[in-house]
């Protein structure tokens, strides 16, 4: 059993996680930039998805990075771009067509990435761009990370075998 002292000991100790009192506009707001993300997350992108339009990672990307930029110049509180990814990302999970993992794994990555550089950079036109350059790359290489964790780093000799057999084909 861990014993904690009775005396003020306890509360000089540097805290590991730093929560902040939330006022009822960063909450309001919270809630109107995630209802906008989950809803363009939800109605875009089953669209998106269901038409097989090329690229639809990238299209939801840009989108997110538009509405992750605006949130962060209204919510001025650290760790809000992440709750709006949870939100988010929770809307489109339990709300969306199907039960698929991948683009709630996507939306929580993209504002975690986000809340990193802005918080750490300070939020300013070229923090903003480095953030949406960012969140672009890891769209770029997100359906192959997931491929991995759901199919194990086998199938990556799979694509190596099949370059080259390819390759010998065209005599490359």
């Amino acid at each position: 059993m861990i014993s904690v002292p009775l005396n003020d000991e306890w509360m000089k100790m540097p805290r590991i996680l730093k929560i902040e009192k939330l006022s009822e506009s960063n909450l309001i707001n919270t809630a109107v930039f995630a209802a906008v993300w989950g809803l363009a997350e939800i109605s875009i992108g089953t669209f998106l998805h269901a038409s097989k339009i090329p690229f639809r990672g990238a299209i939801m990307s840009f989108i997110a990075i538009l509405i992750l930029v605006s949130a962060r110049s209204v919510l001025n509180y650290k760790g809000s771009l992440i709750l709006l990814g949870i939100v988010t990302a929770t809307f489109r999970l339990f709300l969306g067509v199907g039960f698929n993992i991948t683009p709630f794994v996507a939306i929580l990555i993209e504002s975690l990435m986000a809340e990193i550089i802005l918080n750490r950079f300070g939020f300013n036109r070229v923090t903003c761009i480095i953030t949406g350059a960012a969140i672009m790359v890891y769209t770029l290489l997100h359906g192959l990370i997931m491929q991995a964790v759901f199919l194990g780093m086998d199938i990556y000799k799979v694509y190596y075998e099949l370059v080259l057999s390819f390759t010998n084909k065209i005599g490359l």
